[in-house]
């Protein structure tokens, strides 16, 4: 089945932006002609600035009623005004006088007005006063004011020097080259400018029998497996929109939404709902639902004790691949810490958030989200089980090789062997929850999660849809008092912490959030910056079956995180040359050969992949700089092949 997906729509109101007609500037007015004002109905849909002039409700000062403030940006913008009874008004943007009169004398008059040339980035104002009645009555004006939206730019536009995305691109090739990285997409906004949507690579390079001779090339349009992104764009923004519309309580405690929830556990007894928002409810990382046998296995006292097999049948207790029970088998899923005590992730406290929404909204999860999230937005490419919507296969990004067996190593019951495409990776989303969780499950591509990831920086809305305000962003993005890496839900740069993956020169403030699968998605609320990397490096060979089954080839490179391309790009908003460029992947080259140096002496973890990796980034510097010294130089470092494990 054919579908018209949002970037095309996107695409389709850039052009209108793009041929909306320019005003006549002047020193203090923009004179407005015929085509720049459109007698339209009455605004329909949210927006970010909904109000009526004159207004008496905040302050006795007549300045205070007649100023309001609206996010904006440069070269976009839409105003909406109804004019009821206007006689006269002044009418200033950014104290740019905007002359409405041959609008005025009328009962009602619907005037909407292309702002884009008085549109600043970031703040702008709206300020009317003097306005006075043609009759007895009252004369009013009500404002509507829809959300930003991101439109097509170039890095130019916002002060980037794009040579550093000759490099970020060479990185990316080369290491597919290498087959470590299967392809991606990578897409980079700021002020309210698409400045780079690239895709590279291929859908799928490994499956059951190996590498894929006929491979299939990424498009804008292909979807990839979110895993734990769903968290945040699924499940938080659900839970933030509850939140803001007064139907949900963070503080609220979960024996007061679920009947009995501590009835095995006392300690439950005062776990929150903000205590699964900050991963410090006291659950287990990953109890593994649906293997029946997984037990948990912890030191206490020098003894190995299995947590979950109470019975000590070598079962797991909490075992089930039916939906319909695993809200049991979370109330008998023990804690392991007194809630509210410390941070340590686990996906069941996302699990029970998606139960919430459904508890609260009387609407599953992916229903929810879809009625109230993603449809109002016009997301046509963010689903849950995208094969049940009439997806192709074909055009979805593949993960695992074999199925969940980490190429033979691990085996449960109804365990999938073959090449995992179209459907949700992660085990207890698929096996025990029929691929929808508020933990992991969500399809999507960059051009539908940007506009997600916008709303946060636009304070809560996009377009004439509208999730959630402002407060609400504040409160869900403000540290953790136990760990600054960690808010509600999202995860922070805090104090260094992400760097891997939001890079070295981000603001503390730098929310976002990551995926098993390889995806990674930063907003920059201090800068109006997003970044978004999809790729899959899960399918990948494991690096080394004698160290871990669980990293595998694709993680040993550069690309597997966004770290790189973030740092990257902050430099590059800055003057930058060409030779602090060659410095930066000299120092790339040699961080990634030393690391390798050092992981051998160790006998740690190292494989053929991280020389595979150390090998593509000597490749890059020898391409990109061009400079036989510094190649020498990183040679010179590189150990030999055959030390490798």
């Amino acid at each position: 089945m054919k579908k018209t997906t949002s970037l095309a729509l996107a695409s389709t109101i850039l052009l209108s932006i793009f041929t909306m007609p320019v005003y006549a500037k002047s020193s203090d007015t923009y004179s407005i002609s015929k085509q720049n004002v459109t007698k339209s109905v009455a605004y329909v849909g949210d927006s970010q600035l909904d109000a009526t002039f004159p207004s008496l409700a905040s302050s006795s000062a007549t300045i205070n009623n007649s100023t309001k403030s609206f996010k904006g940006y440069e070269d976009q913008g839409t105003i909406h005004l109804t004019l009821k009874n206007v006689k006269n008004a002044s009418i200033y943007i950014n104290n740019k006088k905007v002359d409405l009169t041959r609008h005025f004398g009328k009962a009602v008059q619907y005037v909407e007005i292309d702002i884009s040339n008085i549109t600043n980035n970031g703040d702008n104002t709206i300020q009317i006063t003097n306005i006075s009645s043609i009759t007895d009555l009252d004369a009013t004006i009500d404002v509507n004011i829809p959300y930003p939206i991101l439109m097509q730019g170039k890095p130019s536009d916002v002060g980037l020097n794009d040579e550093v995305f000759d490099l970020i691109d060479m990185i990316i090739e080369k290491e597919i080259e290498a087959k470590g990285i299967p392809g991606g997409q990578l897409l980079i906004a700021k002020d309210g400018k698409i400045i780079k949507n690239d895709v590279y690579g291929y859908v799928k390079m490994f499956d059951e029998n190996g590498e894929v001779n006929d491979k299939t090339k990424v498009r804008h349009d292909t979807l990839y497996d979110l895993a734990s992104n769903t968290k945040m764009y699924a499940a938080n923004y659900a839970i933030q929109k509850l939140v803001s519309e007064g139907k949900l309580n963070i503080d609220a405690k979960l024996t007061d939404i679920f009947a009995d929830f501590d009835k095995y556990d006392p300690m439950k007894k005062d776990l929150t709902v903000k205590h699964l928002l900050t991963h410090s409810g006291g659950f287990i990382p990953d109890p593994q639902y649906h293997n029946q046998a997984y037990l948990h296995t912890v030191k206490i006292d020098d003894k190995d004790v299995n947590v979950l097999d109470k019975n000590n049948d070598n079962k797991n207790d909490v075992f089930t691949q039916n939906p319909a029970e695993l809200l049991e088998m979370i109330k008998k899923t023990p804690l392991e810490y007194v809630p509210g005590s410390k941070n340590v992730y686990s996906d069941v406290d996302y699990i029970l958030l998606g139960m919430i929404v459904q508890k609260i909204s009387n609407k599953d999860l992916e229903t929810y989200v879809n009625d109230e999230i993603f449809s109002p937005l016009g997301l046509e490419s963010t689903m849950y089980n995208p094969l049940e919507k009439g997806f192709n296969k074909e055009n979805i990004a593949a993960t695992e090789m074999q199925g969940n067996t980490r190429q033979g190593n691990i085996s449960f019951d109804n365990i999938r062997t073959t090449v995992v495409q179209g459907e949700v990776h992660d085990e207890k989303a698929f096996y025990s929850m029929g691929g929808v969780s508020g933990h992991a499950g969500l399809f999507s591509n960059s051009a539908d999660i940007a506009q997600l990831m916008q709303i946060m920086i636009n304070g809560g809305g996009y377009g004439n849809a509208k999730l959630f305000d402002q407060h609400t962003i504040d409160k869900f993005v403000s540290p953790s008092y136990t760990n600054d890496t960690y808010s509600l839900g999202w995860r922070r740069q805090g104090n260094d912490g992400y760097t891997w993956t939001f890079g070295a020169n981000s603001p503390d403030s730098t929310i976002g959030h990551t995926g098993w699968t390889g995806t990674a998605t930063q907003i920059d609320l201090d800068n109006d910056m997003i970044l978004i990397w999809f790729t899959n490096t899960k399918n990948t060979p494991i690096a080394n079956t004698d160290k871990s089954l669980h990293r595998m080839s694709g993680d040993a490179f550069q690309s597997d995180a966004l770290g790189t391309i973030s740092t990257l790009v902050y430099q590059g908003l800055n003057p930058i040359t060409k030779e602090q460029l060659n410095e930066i992947i000299l120092q790339i080259t040699l961080d990634r050969i030393n690391f390798l140096n050092s992981s051998i002496e160790k006998d740690s973890n190292n494989s053929n992949a991280d020389y595979a990796a150390a090998n593509a980034l000597l490749n890059v510097l020898e391409d990109y700089t061009k400079n036989d010294s510094m190649v020498e130089q990183a040679k010179n470092i590189l150990p030999v092949l055959e030390t490798a494990n």
